[in-house]
């Protein structure tokens, strides 16, 4: 078995995870983050934990955040986890680009998603160079349903059928 770093990446790439957007909001700034890294990890009460690295800009955002976003994007929103995962806040107005709704304290979700979340933030612990912020279920709703946007090793785009 092997045990380099590359390996391991590659297998890691195999877990199955949907494309979701973190919404943030810190005084009239708002950040979204493309990120697979999130599941839920406890039915009562409703948690969820996402993990968001440490050189995003809206892990900044996030810093003393009550409340986050989660919006679990569509197979067909491709330009949009494009968008908030290959662009940072500090170059480009995200959500300026993207229809969105506000929840919560104005805390912007991705609009016509699969489904949409409202955490209250309840903990938040270091992983290496991401945190995995854990939320508590607010309010939850399936806007357009399924299938969730799938992560695709480094991308999201779908590949190509072998021939």
């Amino acid at each position: 078995m092997s045990k380099t770093p590359s390996t391991f990446d590659a297998a890691l790439h195999l877990l199955p995870a949907p494309v979701t957007v973190i919404g943030a909001r810190q005084g009239d700034e708002l950040g979204g983050l493309t990120a697979a890294w999130v599941t839920r990890v406890s039915i009562d009460p409703p948690l969820l934990v996402a993990s968001v690295g440490h050189e995003r800009r809206t892990f900044e955002l996030l810093s003393d955040a009550k409340e986050f976003t989660v919006s679990v994007l569509q197979a067909d929103q491709l330009e949009t986890a494009r968008l908030f995962g290959m662009h940072s806040r500090r170059d480009v107005d995200k959500w300026g680009q993207t229809e969105h709704v506000l929840l919560g304290e104005g805390v912007p979700a991705v609009a016509g998603c699969a489904a949409q979340y409202l955490c209250r933030l309840v903990d938040r612990f270091t992983t290496g160079d991401h945190d995995c912020l854990v939320g508590e279920i607010i309010s939850a709703e399936t806007v357009a349903g399924g299938p969730a946007l799938p992560m695709r090793g480094a991308d999201y785009a779908p590949r190509p059928a072998d021939d």
